[in-house]
């Protein structure tokens, strides 16, 4: 009797047992959600109801995406049972990766213990964002590291002596691709697929195993460092990448003077935080925050990542208009931004007189005042556009003054049909004798746009971060002692002593010769790190390409060239410029916005009439008509004919161009 109680007990316990197996066996499985493909587009949302059992332990969420473009300030947020997983990011496309690949990325979200409930439970993605295709939606019974055999890689960036060095670190995969990089965030780090700025020490990141490519960088005066690396699962690897400075820009600090945030702007998206690691992580010197219609202080945020000996920050702000865009600077946080805006910000000002806007800038403190921008969002509805600008005749028929001090001539925003029409305008702007720096800027948004990647080049009398002169940098804009640079860094001088922004006197343009046909020289360098390749050089006098010279770049080898000019010295006073050149860039999270490389330089000035004092073509126009009439009378028909036909008129376009205007209106009424 006995003996049988314990035999059933035995046999319900193995069938107990079995049971229980079973259950675990079942709850095992992947549960299959949805694996169809679908579209969330604005208003368009994704939402699917799916039957599961409550998690005890961490799940994961896996489906493929293909989401090419940045959100600016909206993201596709993903939920399930109303608990937040994470976003939706882009993967952006790459110039080189593999084009037969259908774009889609398997990613995965973790899912923590408890969030699922016995039986129906609800997953969402919503919010505005750019358009993303979903497909295959699956629930792993497993943590996420190990669902998709996440592995630790670890990388330092240092220099060739062992320093740690701040950089961006872009990691592709075997198909050239962004990669998504797992629990990588930390307090000193920028991170996004592919992408992760640090501040070299070494950062922990985690990918599934498979084949990658890691490169470094940091901006365009240092080289790039590549390794290939291979993830295995169980197998956390430690890579040091090691870059060097190739570029040496002594006399000059590397300037970005449009910078944004996603708090202080409400769009893009890169945190106070992020930002100060992104910075670093391009070697940028001064650092100008340029929210619109906001006045940011980076200082706080400095401090608390550690990057105050990296950069040097200014406080401004983007001025934001329907009818154009102005960068400001320096300006107090604590007081009321230009415009009179009371409370929150708004995107665009109600306001957008310039000349009222400008007064109101430098009342607020403003020393440095520059057009963002110009052909945004494209040329006719650009500030030149709507002023009516008229490049064969260098004039604007209606709109202010352009009384601020720069424009940005380099810039990724800048939609023009090639590489020479920015500089075109900003020549003939000169011509008519406006004194605008050429500037270079990237407005950038978000932490996978590169700070600096175009650049203004302030000369400067320290390379020391702390002891940098913020007058120095004001007058460097103002006086138009700078270069304009994307991935090219130019210096202009003429007789070896006289630099961008210096009146050259007479005396040592014509050396002691009374001969018209005298000779100056003009002396240009040109330098670039080893993965940018500058290809020509160009010089102009009063907006006229006079010289070209072609540059021997070595491929994969830093270039540092110094080209000699020897110049016809003009009849007038003029101003000299270079332009320079070069490939575009094509490497994984570094590509140029165009398709090419470039520098500008600013002005040097020519005093060929020796009366110490530069006059641009307009005003030298106005002087041979005036010394060509009677006592200030109009001139004849026929004296007109004789002055367009005179040597010293035809010697010049730019001249002969204004004195046509000139005697054309018989007035100068126009700006």
């Amino acid at each position: 009797m006995v003996l049988c109680h314990i035999r059933t007990l035995i046999l319900l316990a193995v069938c107990g047992v079995g049971n229980l197996t079973s259950t675990l066996e079942a709850s095992l499985k992947t549960i299959v959600i949805d694996s169809e493909s679908h579209e969330i587009k604005e208003k368009v949302t994704y939402s699917k109801t799916f039957s599961s059992q409550i998690n005890a332990t961490e799940f994961a969420l896996l489906f493929d995406q293909d989401l090419q473009k940045q959100s600016s300030g909206g993201y596709w947020n993903v939920h399930i049972n109303g608990k937040l997983l994470g976003r939706l990011e882009a993967h952006t496309p790459q110039i080189g990766a593999d084009k037969k690949h259908d774009g889609f990325h398997h990613i995965g979200f973790a899912v923590p213990a408890n969030v699922l409930k016995n039986g129906e439970n609800r997953l969402t993605i919503s919010g505005r964002g750019q358009p993303a295709v979903l497909r295959n939606f699956e629930l792993e019974p497993h943590p996420l590291k190990q669902a998709l055999q996440l592995e630790a890689v670890t990388v330092k960036v240092s220099t060739p002596e062992g320093q740690p060095v701040p950089a961006r670190i872009t990691v592709v995969n075997h198909r050239g691709q962004l990669a998504k990089l797992y629990n990588a965030r930390q307090p000193t780090t920028a991170v996004r697929p592919g992408i992760l700025y640090t501040l070299g020490t070494g950062d922990t990141f985690e990918l599934p195993p498979g084949k990658y490519t890691l490169y470094a960088t940091r901006g365009m005066e240092w080289g790039v460092a590549r390794q290939p690396i291979v993830v295995e699962n169980n197998k956390p690897q430690n890579q040091t990448l090691v870059i060097s400075h190739e570029v040496d820009t002594t006399g000059f600090i590397a300037c970005d003077s449009h910078i944004h945030t996603l708090p202080g702007s409400g769009h893009g998206n890169a945190t106070f935080e992020e930002r100060m690691i992104t910075i670093a992580g391009e070697g940028i010197e001064v650092a100008v925050a340029t929210d619109h219609n906001h006045i940011s202080d980076y200082t706080p945020y400095q401090k608390a990542a550690g990057t105050q000996t990296h950069f040097h920050s200014i406080s401004g702000d983007e001025i934001t208009t329907h009818n154009g865009h102005f960068t400001a600077f320096p300006f107090d946080p604590a007081k009321a931004v230009p415009g009179g805006v009371k409370g929150r910000n708004p995107l665009f000002l109600k306001a957008d007189n310039w000349d009222e806007l400008i007064a109101d800038m430098q009342k607020k403190g403003a020393e440095v005042i520059i057009l963002n921008h110009p052909y945004w969002p494209s040329i006719p509805k650009g500030p030149f556009g709507r002023f009516h600008f008229n490049r064969s005749t260098e004039k604007w028929s209606e709109g202010p003054t352009f009384n601020f001090n720069g424009y940005e001539v380099v810039q990724p925003a800048n939609e023009t049909p090639d590489f020479f029409y920015a500089l075109e305008d900003w020549m003939s702007l000169i011509n008519r004798g406006l004194k605008l720096t050429a500037v270079g800027a990237t407005d950038s948004h978000t932490v996978n746009d590169p700070v600096g990647q175009a650049r203004t080049y302030l000369n400067s009398h320290t390379d020391n971060i702390s002891h940098i002169d913020r007058q120095e940098v004001y007058r460097a804009f103002t006086e138009g002692r700078a270069t304009a640079s994307a991935g090219i860094f130019a210096i202009l001088k003429i007789n070896e002593h006289f630099g961008m922004g210096d009146l050259v006197p007479a005396a040592s343009l014509k050396n002691g010769s009374n001969n018209k046909n005298s000779l100056f020289t003009v002396t240009l360098r040109v330098a670039a790190p080893s993965w940018v390749r500058p290809r020509e050089a160009m010089i102009y006098v009063n907006g006229k390409q006079v010289a070209w010279k072609s540059i021997g770049s070595t491929l994969n080898e830093p270039t540092d060239q110094t080209l000699e000019f020897s110049l016809e010295l003009p009849p007038h006073d003029a101003y000299v410029v270079a332009f320079v050149l070069g490939d575009g860039i094509t490497l994984p999270g570094w590509t140029t916005y165009g398709k090419a490389t470039q520098a500008i330089t600013n002005p040097i000035y020519l005093d060929v009439d020796g009366d110490k004092d530069y006059s641009a073509p307009r005003a030298t126009a106005k002087r041979l008509i005036m010394n060509h009439g009677t006592q200030g009378k109009k001139l004849t028909p026929t004296l007109q004919e004789k002055l367009l036909e005179s040597e010293t008129v035809k010697a010049d376009p730019a001249i002969l161009l204004h004195v046509k205007d000139l005697l054309k209106q018989g007035a100068d009424h126009q700006p």
